[in-house]
């Protein structure tokens, strides 16, 4: 046998570097139906690209060069899909090879086979068809290979973002809490958390501590489900047959056995975007956080498809090439059209996304809702936040309430309401006989196509599983949940019956700092928080009830006291006011919209006259100090005033306390105080002319 060329390397040492990724393009689940009784998840639009083409661009940017992709259920579709796409061709930066399985039903049932046809050379990247992400893998590569160098038992990295508990890309349904060696980022527990029934606890086996002295309890971690492998994972499936879920089974199963002595660790990100489409609440946020550019450069006018023709315009809107738009219609902020769409006079369309081929009627209202391609509207139709998907067809005067899911071709005729969580669909099963269910005049008119898809009873085990499935849908209904301060925190504070186990231990899941941090750095984190939970409330106009929500469950997870949310919610205020009047927006007018829109929010947190005064001292400390924000500060106090957050008790005992008056470090709240004077004047004045006519009565 001739001996190896010079410079050149032996096969399984060249293999050893090629870096391989498992795409699992079925999600095992049945959150999407009737949308995936016909097309696969990983096919489904976002932003009118297919789910599966951000997860190959993921990959290529992380400089995969071979890439399997595990088929069960539509495989055939994906088959062909892939095949005459870019990544199939000879300038693709990986190979595409496909597995099909339709046997498989759970992600263990995938890694099985693939541990069975010995694929794997090296560590990998598993992730599934539904990923959108812009995380670098980098340096989580080199650090995952820097801990398998040092210890063989480091078999897996999970790839988690730090977000708030309650951040719009968190499945409501489901959750997670992870505990973390806060040294080595070591994932010595794992916990899964979902909406029912609801869990206030973590129990964990004090031998932990043992071990790993200083812990970190995160429940403000986004699960990306992107996980960088070792070959024993696959491996230990196969040992283990009941594993079947990737967290659930494996993970909790690695970290609870005595036996295995294997470890997982955690890269947490804190900049970069990565989020899985796990149901349709968070298939409506990624398209959201997709249109307004966080997941750059995966947006639309990157164009990731060789056909697209996106161009973006102020506004974060993009029209590809031939559409055409009636001179008065209005296309207002976060709007996706595609080519060769037609859309009438008067017609109003925010914050969705049109696909190709679609004809919008006259007078067509959209709001918040995803119109996937060759979609007809007729005139004086309403759809609100609702998924319709290709081919459909709704009449003249129908309205689509929030929640709605209209299927392939189904036609609604006019003048039809479709209620909200009301899904229609036309698919038929081949093994179902029954042509009759084919229509139901009831739900789509007597000229429609299409009836009520309903969930078999098999797959409800029981009422808890029902409400989680309810979270996860398009529009959760919070109407039976009590918003207030006091109901919230109960939940934190409230001793369950639950009883810790032996060896184990009971902690909050309330917590989300290291035990060992300050309280300086837990305000820091707060008000970063806080400021990112505004921005997005804000931005897409979330109801204030939703946005107290979140603002009480960061105080409650980083311990800070009601000043601190007062002063959080007055920064994020100056900031939307600076923003307007940055944009050309008149400065009163840029105080009025903020103040008249979410004063209610600052209310809500503003009990009693010394709540007020804090009120008006940090409104007046932070206009003092940035000379952009003190033109804010005479029409904040009259408008907080018109909004009942302020009384005339509250703004003299304002004026009367020495802080108003500042000092020589900050000379500018002086002169902020006597720029109140006047409107100081004018309430004691009404307030004495009340008095005399009460007197004259």
């Amino acid at each position: 046998m001739a001996p190896p060329k010079s410079g050149s390397k032996p096969q399984a040492e060249q293999a050893e570097h090629i870096l391989q990724a498992i795409v699992l393009s079925d999600s095992y689940n049945n959150r999407f139906r009737p949308l995936t009784l016909e097309k696969p998840r990983c096919l489904l639009p976002l932003a009118n690209t297919p789910l599966i083409e951000y997860t190959f661009e993921f990959l290529a940017l992380a400089g995969v060069q071979e890439v399997y992709v595990f088929l069960s259920s539509h495989a055939q579709q994906v088959k062909d899909y892939i095949k005459n796409s870019k990544w199939a061709l000879s300038s693709s930066p990986f190979t595409v090879h496909t597995i099909v399985s339709p046997e498989s039903m759970s992600v263990g049932d995938a890694l099985r086979e693939l541990d069975a046809k010995q694929l794997i050379t090296s560590d990998f990247v598993l992730v599934s068809g539904d990923v959108v992400s812009n995380i670098p893998l980098d340096d989580i590569l080199k650090e995952h290979r820097a801990r398998r160098e040092a210890d063989k038992d480091a078999i897996m990295t999970m790839v988690v973002r730090e977000a708030s508990p309650t951040h719009r890309t968190r499945a409501r349904a489901e959750s997670s809490v992870f505990v973390l060696d806060s040294n080595t980022h070591e994932c010595v527990h794992w916990e899964p958390v979902q909406q029912f029934p609801r869990k206030t606890n973590v129990a964990m086996n004090v031998e932990i501590f043992a071990d790993h002295p200083e812990v970190e309890l995160r429940n403000d971690l986004i699960d990306c489900q992107i996980d960088i492998c070792s070959p024993d994972v696959p491996l230990l499936f196969t040992e283990n047959f009941d594993y079947q879920e990737m967290r659930q089974d494996f993970v909790h199963g690695i970290l609870t056995s005595d036996l295995l002595g294997k470890k997982i660790h955690c890269h947490v990100a804190e900049k970069d975007y990565s989020a899985r489409v796990r149901n349709l609440q968070t298939y409506d946020a990624i398209s959201k956080d997709t249109l307004s550019r966080w997941t750059y450069p995966m947006v639309p006018d990157s164009n990731l498809m060789s056909d697209q023709t996106y161009q973006y315009s102020r506004g974060h809107v993009y029209k590809e090439a031939d559409v055409v738009l009636a001179r008065s219609c209005k296309i207002k902020e976060r709007v996706v059209i595609g080519a060769d769409t037609r859309i009438g006079h008067g017609a109003v369309i925010e914050s969705s996304t049109i696909g190709r081929r679609c004809t919008i009627g006259d007078n067509v209202k959209i709001d918040g809702a995803y119109i996937w391609d060759d979609v007809t509207i007729g005139k004086g139709t309403v759809v609100e936040k609702a998924i319709i998907a290709n081919g459909a067809i709704l009449g003249e005067n129908c309205k689509v309430e929030a929640g709605a899911i209209i299927s392939y071709g189904v036609r609604v005729a006019d003048g039809v309401t479709v209620a909200g969580a009301t899904r229609l669909t036309k698919y038929i099963d081949e093994e179902d006989d029954d042509e009759e269910i084919s229509s139901d005049p009831r739900v789509v008119g007597t000229d429609g196509e299409g009836y009520a898809y309903e969930e078999a009873e098999s797959d409800m085990e029981d009422e808890d599983e029902a409400g989680n499935v309810e979270a996860s849908r398009l529009v959760y209904n919070m109407q039976h949940l009590n918003l207030s301060d006091t109901s919230v925190s109960s939940i934190a504070s409230s001793e369950d019956e639950y009883t810790p186990g032996p060896g184990q231990r009971r902690l909050s899941t309330a917590t989300t700092m290291s035990a060992t941090s300050d309280a300086s750095e837990e305000h820091t984190d707060y008000y970063k928080e806080a400021q990112a939970s505004l921005d997005r409330a804000f931005e897409d106009d979330h109801p204030v009830d939703i946005a107290a929500l979140e603002i009480n469950t960061l105080r409650m997870a980083a311990n800070v006291s009601y000043h601190e949310v007062r002063a959080s919610i007055i920064n994020a205020f100056l900031g939307l006011m600076l923003k307007k009047v940055q944009a050309g927006v008149p400065v009163q007018k840029a105080v009025q919209d903020v103040i008249v829109r979410w004063a209610s929010l600052l209310g809500r947190m503003t009990s009693g006259q010394a709540d007020q005064v804090d009120v008006i001292l940090s409104l007046q400390s932070m206009c003092a100090k940035k000379p952009d924000l003190t033109r804010f500060w005479t029409f904040a106090l009259r408008y907080l005033y018109d909004e009942d957050v302020l009384d005339e008790d509250g703004i003299l005992a304002w004026f009367a306390n020495p802080q108003s008056k500042g000092s020589e470090a900050i000379a500018e709240m002086g002169k902020l105080r006597e720029a109140a004077v006047r409107f100081v004047q004018y309430l004691v004045e009404a307030s004495e002319e009340e008095d005399s006519s009460d007197d004259d009565e």
